[in-house]
């Protein structure tokens, strides 16, 4: 049984790799993370895998060129890369490895809750692009153009939410030991790794600006020219951002988990 788990998730890789989901490296560390999770958590953990995954892909794919032309893509040309991988995946893997040093729910809970905030970030990010009114940027304190970290909507906000409930569902219904108050845990955790994603990419991530377009970027290059850098701490990037929400969103499913539950 255990053969057959690896050499669908091999399978998986592959595809990804050939649809473009992933690139080559970021195929590797996934079959890497799919691995360890499913020692730990069982097939349950790779559905609950599955499902940010594939939303976060087919959501990046969907209306990509209305994305691109607004500079909201994610996804790099070839798929994800591996960094991207362990940036939204890397603090559910960690608790994966934790829970073979220790077996102990707190694991699984914070497994989950890591994937709800990256679920809800990815949502909200692909998503919230789409809406037709400007999102208020918490740092500014005004409106600005879609796609700008830091920045919040009624759509984005709604979508973060189904996300992050999205992966907690997920828990209850797969795992017979769930319950109704870690799954609302889990959701909340997964919304509030969102929140914080968005404060850290309001006052420390990097952001450029096109000479060309006229308007604030997160890329390097915009309109087929090099941007300027006027904002953020150098080592703070997108991927920095991602991973730092997650393990916001685990943490924070873990301390309500004692204090709560225990």
């Amino acid at each position: 049984m255990g053969a057959v788990i690896i050499t669908g998730i091999a399978l998986i890789c592959i595809l990804s790799v050939i649809y473009r989901f992933l690139s080559i490296n970021g195929s590797i560390a996934a079959f890497f993370t799919g691995a360890v999770i499913c020692y730990s958590f069982q097939w349950q953990g790779l559905i609950v895998l599955g499902f940010f995954f594939l939303t976060s892909s087919l959501l990046t794919k969907w209306k990509k060129e209305r994305k691109q032309d607004r500079n909201a893509s994610s996804e790099e040309k070839n798929g994800r890369t591996a960094g991207q991988v362990f940036a939204n995946g890397g603090v559910a893997l960690l608790a994966a490895i934790g829970d073979i040093w220790s077996a102990d729910s707190i694991w699984l809970i914070m497994f989950c809750a890591a994937f709800a905030a990256a679920t809800a970030d990815t949502w909200a990010s692909e998503l919230g692009i789409l809406s037709r009114s400007k999102p208020f940027h918490l740092k500014e304190w005004k409106k600005v153009e879609p796609g700008l970290s830091g920045a919040v909507s009624f759509f984005g906000t709604s979508a973060a939410i189904l996300g992050a409930g999205l992966i907690g569902a997920s828990y209850y219904f797969l795992y017979p030991a769930a319950s109704i108050p870690v799954t609302i845990i889990i959701i909340f955790s997964g919304f509030m790794g969102n929140f914080a994603d968005t404060l850290f990419g309001a006052w420390f991530e990097q952001k450029y600006y096109c000479h060309i377009c006229k308007t604030e970027t997160e890329s390097k290059w915009h309109c087929k020219n090099k941007t300027e850098k006027i904002f953020g701490l150098f080592w703070v990037t997108n991927n920095v951002v991602n991973f730092s929400s997650t393990a916001v969103g685990a943490l924070i499913a873990g301390g309500l988990y004692i204090w709560v539950i225990n």
